[in-house]
């Protein structure tokens, strides 16, 4: 079991039913990562749906709270609250606070967050002999890959990272195309 669904459950068992939405906003996770997580749990057995329309919670001063249900609410099955007591003890998990207005602009940035991903560009590089060791000095283990061809002076093509198109750029005697 991935430490998403660890904290899916424990998160359920310690709140009560919830929608996807909330709970990926209470434990700081990916709003679709949780769909999934969730729909992946709903086929083990772990996890069901809140069939009534009325639903009740759990909130922070131990109070219960009913609530007519706008979202497809989640709740552990008895498998799931056997699961979730078992695992009570072997991990601490600390849940947000619920806000009647949950953080959008924060739920916004963990849906959308992206991997940032070094662009590469497709480049022909000319340059003397003389400047060969800082050319290989700045392309590092790109330099070996690039297609050569020494004349005159050495050219070299191929796609390289654009931070190194520009410190080669920095660089005296080199023609960049």
């Amino acid at each position: 079991m991935n430490s998403l669904e660890k904290k899916i459950i424990l998160t359920i068992y310690k709140i009560g039913p919830t929608f996807i939405s909330k709970l990926a906003n209470r434990i700081l996770e990916n709003q679709n990562d949780v769909r999934d997580t969730v729909k992946k749990l709903v086929l083990e057995k772990v996890l069901q749906r809140v069939q009534n329309v009325m639903v009740n919670y759990k909130t922070k001063e131990n109070n219960v709270l009913t609530k007519h249900r706008n979202h497809t609410y989640f709740e552990l099955t008895k498998l799931g609250e056997k699961v979730a007591k078992e695992m009570q003890f072997d991990e601490e998990l600390e849940v947000r606070e619920a806000f009647k207005t949950y953080n959008k602009a924060l739920q916004n940035t963990l849906d959308n967050s992206t991997v940032s991903v070094e662009k590469r560009v497709y480049c022909v590089i000319d340059f003397p002999y003389s400047q060969e060791s800082a050319v290989k000095t700045v392309l590092e283990d790109s330099f070996e890959i690039l297609s050569k061809e020494y004349g005159s002076t050495i050219t070299l093509r191929g796609e390289i990272l654009e931070i190194q198109r520009e410190q080669l750029a920095k660089l005296e005697n080199i023609v960049i195309i």
